[in-house]
């Protein structure tokens, strides 16, 4: 798949999925985030606060509040009890808004256009991560790592384009999540073709699309004498003679012989 073609997706599924993750928000208040609380018809009990490093607000009669952990409904419904409860608001009606999301990261590297560190907003997912990192560069590969603890995770964006269900397409981030974006995996063309060089390994890659990608052959070429210089698990470099319908793996170099006659 071509880094254009894996831009265009991501491009495309960003606003429905920012519009998925908002309808199905999970995200949890933690430290440092910062909320606006308001209580219907009663102005004097609004305020905006910042969890602390326990993940409680100080709110004005109740006192301590411990948000850590809840999404916005469950502590809207806790200050509302509390209120209810002490007697200072009969039929409370409570609305917590996240002001500032400022507990949850995670961090994006690799070969995308704005690698960093970004707060979850919400049920962020890969696609979500990515749009907001600026999409993908040219040197990118198809492959993205998630980096989660000792966990290792995999996510093949050709085959999330397969996917006719649009809610499996990606995956979620979770806070502290590593997202990395590996460099494209690459193969070498050199002698006598007409643009030696360095080129993009594509899926199942055989060594007549490397040639088709690379110019072809050149007048003085050899149609027969091809070979494949290729690094074993040793570190050596063997020779391999090659066929057209062979296949290439990564760090490759196909060689084209000159011809005889």
């Amino acid at each position: 798949m071509k880094a254009t073609h894996i831009v265009a997706f991501v491009s495309m599924l960003f606003f429905s999925c920012i519009a998925m993750a908002a309808a199905n928000s999970e995200y949890r208040l933690g430290p440092g985030d910062i909320v606006k609380i308001s209580v219907y018809d009663h102005p004097d009990l609004s305020t905006e606060l910042q969890l602390n490093e326990q993940g409680s607000v100080a709110f004005p009669l109740l006192g301590e509040v411990k948000l850590l952990g809840l999404p916005y409904t469950e502590a809207q419904a806790l200050i509302a009890n509390g209120l209810k409860k002490g007697g200072f608001v009969n039929q409370p009606n409570v609305s917590v808004l996240i002001s500032q999301y400022r507990s949850q990261r995670i961090a994006v590297i690799g070969e995308v256009n704005k690698a960093g560190r970004y707060a979850l907003d919400g049920a962020t997912d890969m696609v979500d991560l990515l749009a907001i990192a600026g999409g993908l560069n040219p040197n990118a590969g198809d492959t993205v790592v998630v980096l989660r603890g000792a966990e290792r995770i995999e996510y093949r964006l050709s085959q999330a384009m397969k996917l006719g269900d649009q809610t499996k397409r990606s995956m979620p981030i979770a806070n502290g999540d590593v997202v990395y974006v590996p460099r494209a995996q690459q193969f070498y063309v050199y002698g006598e073709v007409n643009r030696p060089g360095v080129y993009r390994m594509e899926p199942k890659m055989t060594v007549m699309q490397a040639l088709a990608v690379s110019g072809g052959f050149n007048p003085r070429a050899s149609h027969r004498n091809l070979e494949i210089h290729r690094v074993d698990q040793s570190g050596a470099v063997i020779k391999v003679e090659a066929n057209l319908s062979d296949l290439l793996v990564e760090n490759d170099t196909l060689f084209v012989k000159e011809s005889l006659f």
